[in-house]
């Protein structure tokens, strides 16, 4: 049969003007220049009211945003546009308990354990915030958190839709940080930065970075001679980008999709010693599911950093790596080259590391099971990326380190809390020594006794989230 469709247009409508209610203490100008397409004038378009709405939700400052054409069965042409704002509460509080159980860095004068010993870390965090700050949409918060290893302290200024722009977000921070979880040295640092957010596409971001740090270095634990370099306070300017493209179906514990990032940073020292390098590190995760219930994830990270400046790169600015959030056959920032002298890590300029892991319920809904997989390490530099798989004496750590493993995973409201049990093939062996600080400081080191050591094959991790 033929069907025939017969239209009718009604009149057009128009916007006769914006009325806007129940603010407090947000400034109006910035509720209006939310709402787009919709000055006195222009046609009546209910999408663009919606497209307004989201943009004011968007803000985080408001519970509640009622939209309305008054008067909507009437016959006039122009119409006023109500829009109803119900403001959130502006004062937040967060807190929370946490522990690390593991091999971890404590801080520790010992010399004899520079692989780092078995240690239960609990931290605590709280913070507050206060939204909508002086009525621009601007959100002021601190975040704190202690632990046995680690006290910071950060301050935060967010302007969402920076400019008007729904794209733009600009963040202003300052950062404290006092870290004990690098057995080599304790790093206490003094940041301020400038982030620029955009928002290319629903999937792609990008972020423009300044940022201004001093660190100071204490308690070393590698040879004299190269305490005098090492030691210095660092003060350094940093120029970056990041490129974020999250295409997975659910960020805390994803299924399928694809996860990249790309940081690229130049390094300089705006007072003092010549210090300037260039940092990148990429990382491309990818998941599949290969059947209803198992899960095939896999993440690779590669970065390198080259020297510019005659002076080396600084201790804490190399990469360091190993445990629950890189390479499971490590204990906690154990990968990579270590002091010949004393056995603790100094970090490396390159990293390369692959994590593959199979995920399938265990029991029931919320116990899941992973047998997974790690390999690679921390390098000299970025031309002695090895994949060989043998250690070549004591002095070599420029080779790929190889663990495998199990892990449960126990699913909760905020993202899955793991517990991974690793046996590494071909952990790193070195030399190690047992002694005071004040014998390593006599020349002649007549009570210093060396003695072979290794890092443990086995190695257990407990935290929070996933690993990628």
């Amino acid at each position: 049969m033929s069907i025939v469709y017969s239209i009718h247009p009604g009149n057009r409508q128009f916007v006769r003007d914006v009325l806007i209610s129940g603010l407090r203490v947000t400034d109006e100008d910035l509720v209006r220049e939310r709402i787009r397409n919709l000055n006195a004038g222009d046609p009546l378009a209910q999408s663009s009211m919606i497209e307004s709405q989201r943009r004011l939700y968007d803000l985080g400052i408001f519970a509640r945003v009622d939209t309305a054409i008054q008067n909507p069965v009437g016959d006039e042409d122009h119409k006023y546009v109500l829009y109803r704002l119900e403001e959130a509460r502006r004062w937040s509080f967060s807190g929370g308990f946490g522990a690390q159980l593991g091999r971890i860095g404590r801080g520790s004068p010992s010399f004899t354990t520079p692989a780092g010993a078995p240690g239960f870390n609990p931290r605590v965090s709280f913070g507050v915030s206060r939204s909508n700050f002086l009525g621009l949409g601007h959100t002021l918060g601190f975040q704190g958190r202690l632990a046995n290893v680690q006290r910071r302290a950060l301050v935060s200024y967010v302007a969402p839709q920076f400019k008007g722009n729904d794209r733009l977000n600009l963040t202003v921070t300052g950062l404290y940080d006092d870290s004990r979880d690098i057995t080599t040295f304790n790093a206490r640092r003094q940041e301020a930065a400038v982030q620029l957010a955009q928002r290319l596409t629903k999937a792609n971001t990008v972020q423009y970075r300044i940022s201004y740090r001093r660190v100071a270095v204490s308690e070393l634990k590698i040879n004299p001679a190269l305490i005098p370099l090492f030691a210095q306070s660092i003060q350094l300017g940093n120029v970056s980008t990041t490129l974020i493209q999250d295409r997975r179906d659910d960020p805390t514990d994803p299924h399928r999709g694809v996860y990249n990032t790309l940081d690229a940073t130049y390094a300089f020292n705006p007072f003092g010693v010549n210090t300037s390098f260039t940092r990148f590190l990429g990382r491309n995760a990818t998941y599949y599911r290969l059947t209803r219930d198992l899960i095939l994830a896999r993440s690779t990270s590669l970065g390198a950093i080259d020297r510019i400046s005659e002076a080396d790169v600084p201790l804490p600015e190399r990469f360091f790596a190993g445990g629950a959030s890189s390479h499971r056959g490590f204990n906690e920032n154990q990968a990579g080259p270590r002091d010949l002298l004393t056995g603790f890590p100094i970090g490396g300029k390159a990293l390369l590391i692959n994590n593959t892991e199979l995920r399938f319920p265990l029991i029931g809904d919320n116990i899941g099971g992973v047998l997974f997989h790690d390999a690679g390490n921390v390098y000299s530099n970025f031309n002695n990326i090895s994949f060989r798989v043998k250690q070549r004496d004591l002095e070599d750590f420029n080779y790929m380190v190889h663990a495998v493993g199990f892990g449960v995973r126990y699913r909760t409201p905020i993202g899955p809390v793991r517990l991974d049990l690793a046996y590494s093939i071909n952990s790193p062996r070195f030399r190690g020594l047992k002694g005071s600080y004040e014998d390593l400081l006599d020349p002649n080191l007549p009570n210093v006794v060396y003695m072979e050591q290794r890092i443990s094959q086995f190695q257990f991790h407990f935290s929070l989230g996933q690993l990628f």
